[in-house]
């Protein structure tokens, strides 16, 4: 693919829908896939690290404006730079917290579609990992009420199953400028992740941090500083590689190496072709196979006519009703077809 395409359109209706073009491109693919995917707050830079990971200054386009700019879900196909008979599917996605939204449901659903349809999980978030940061990433706590990994699930099953159903999961701060040491001691990135999502003694926050490291055992963590100067921040696509900040480039061809050299093929638990993934939620759809993606030469999963993946299909992110949940609120409906 020469320039990115929009897989998912999120409608001003809160509907999401797969674009019909991105998922003839997906069918075609006959080799092996690596889908990584990026997720985070709006206007934190999500998309100029992904035009890193595809080795371009521009492919997926970049907002200077206040307003967020990425909307729905795009991707874009290339050649594994590592891999051969690879290919490399990199998913962009809307900035979450977007306060023109204001619709925190819609945004739960593209971060779990975002979840389920990648191998490698980027989080994207500014600064420093604070509480805030944390709670952003508490939709995964509700998961188990969303998708259920197999037809006729239990709720602790699926939970059960969570860990080997999961991405794997790459923590990327980004514009970090401070030291990093805990309590007076110098520590590196992966240590200062540890750090934040260690349990504490009678701390009401235990419970999200226990799901991040239950769900996410896998987990890597890079900070990066901002690529250039404050006056050229609005023209990243332009600038050279030498105009930009030396420990920048450093740290992002740090992740990239990472993101590269270690996100596995995409696959899903068992074999890939006899598993169903449902994603319960209004009363709207049913989703009832994840990954429009072929997960190794010879096996698709494929979605059926009618549903979120085929044309007409949608995924509607809004609250639940006539006695469907929506995001995170509790469902009785099972996890067949």
């Amino acid at each position: 693919m020469e320039e990115p395409l929009c897989l998912v359109r999120n409608g001003p209706d809160g509907v999401l829908r797969a674009d019909p073009a991105a998922l003839e491109v997906l069918s075609s693919i006959g080799q092996p896939v690596v889908v990584v995917a990026i997720a985070g707050r709006y206007r934190t830079g999500k998309s100029f690290l992904m035009n890193r990971l595809a080795q371009r200054r521009s492919g997926f386009p970049l907002g200077h404006a206040v307003q967020a700019h990425t909307k729905g879900i795009w991707m874009w196909c290339l050649p594994h730079p590592r891999r051969a008979d690879t290919t490399l599917v990199l998913l962009d996605t809307e900035g979450l917290g977007d306060p023109d939204k204001g619709d925190s449901n819609n945004d739960a659903w593209i971060f779990t579609l975002a979840l389920l349809l990648s191998s490698t999980l980027v989080y994207n978030s500014s600064g420093t990992i604070d509480q805030q940061a944390l709670e952003t990433l508490g939709v995964v706590t509700a998961l188990t009420e969303r998708v259920r990994v197999r037809a006729g699930d239990s709720g602790d099953t699926a939970a059960a199953d969570f860990v080997r159903f999961f991405p794997g999961f790459v923590w990327a701060v980004r514009d970090f400028v401070l030291e990093l040491a805990v309590n007076g001691r110098l520590v590196n990135e992966d240590e200062y992740l540890e750090h934040v999502l260690r349990l504490r003694p009678g701390t009401a926050q235990n419970e999200l941090r226990r799901c991040l490291r239950d769900f996410f055992p896998n987990r890597k963590c890079f900070v990066l500083p901002p690529p250039a100067e404050p006056e050229a921040m609005t023209r990243l696509e332009e600038l050279e590689e030498g105009q930009l900040r030396p420990r920048f480039l450093q740290q992002a061809d740090a992740f990239c190496r990472h993101i590269w050299d270690t996100a596995p093929v995409k696959a899903l638990p068992g074999r890939a072709a006899a598993v169903q993934v449902a994603v319960t939620g209004s009363s709207e759809w049913r989703w009832h196979r994840v990954a429009p993606l072929r997960c190794c030469p010879g096996v698709t999963a494929p979605l059926p006519p009618g549903s979120a993946g085929e044309p007409g299909g949608e995924v509607r992110g809004g609250s639940g009703r006539n006695g469907r949940a929506g995001p995170g609120e509790p469902s009785d409906a099972d996890g067949g077809s």
